[in-house]
């Protein structure tokens, strides 16, 4: 008669088992992965981080949109108040990385983008007639488009 229970050897065969199928569904879920979407909700959060950061510091960050290797990031950078003349130091703590997949640009393009101490947003631009909030547009391969808009109170809002 045999006792109840399962031996070692059973136990390694259901676990490998249960391996392969775990395999299988992951290569499975890699088409559910928007690169769009992805972008827009870390460039959301960057600026929502940033603009923690210069009340949490009483300091002044801006934020750029620069390409490096072809690849564009966002980055931050503080002083002591948000003025163009004024020269910002790097934080290296606070660089936005993109998909691969995803084109980004700022509208406009010569926006100056600084959250005070207090959290509220200087915007400055050249260009004449431009009215409303400045924009982050992020488009991806396929020809989709979402931008992040931000409000000069220091909201930050997905359009």
């Amino acid at each position: 008669m045999r006792g109840s229970g399962f031996s070692l050897l059973e136990a390694l065969v259901v676990l490998a088992v249960l391996a392969i199928l775990s395999g299988i569904a992951v290569l499975n879920v890699r088409p559910l992965y928007d690169p769009l979407q992805d972008g827009l909700a870390r460039t959301e959060g960057y600026l929502k981080k940033v603009r923690a950061k210069a009340m949490a510091t009483t300091s002044a960050y801006r934020v750029v949109l620069v390409s490096e290797n072809g690849k564009p990031k966002l980055k931050a950078s503080y002083t002591y108040r948000c003025d163009a003349g004024l020269s910002f130091s790097n934080d290296p703590q606070l660089v936005q990385d993109f998909p691969t997949e995803v084109q980004v640009s700022v509208n406009p393009s010569d926006a100056f983008l600084c959250f005070t101490s207090r959290g509220t947003l200087v915007f400055r631009t050249n260009q004449p007639g431009f009215s409303g909030n400045p924009e982050i547009e992020l488009r991806d391969n396929r020809g989709r488009s979402s931008k992040v808009q931000l409000l000069l109170g220091g909201g930050v809002v997905r359009r």
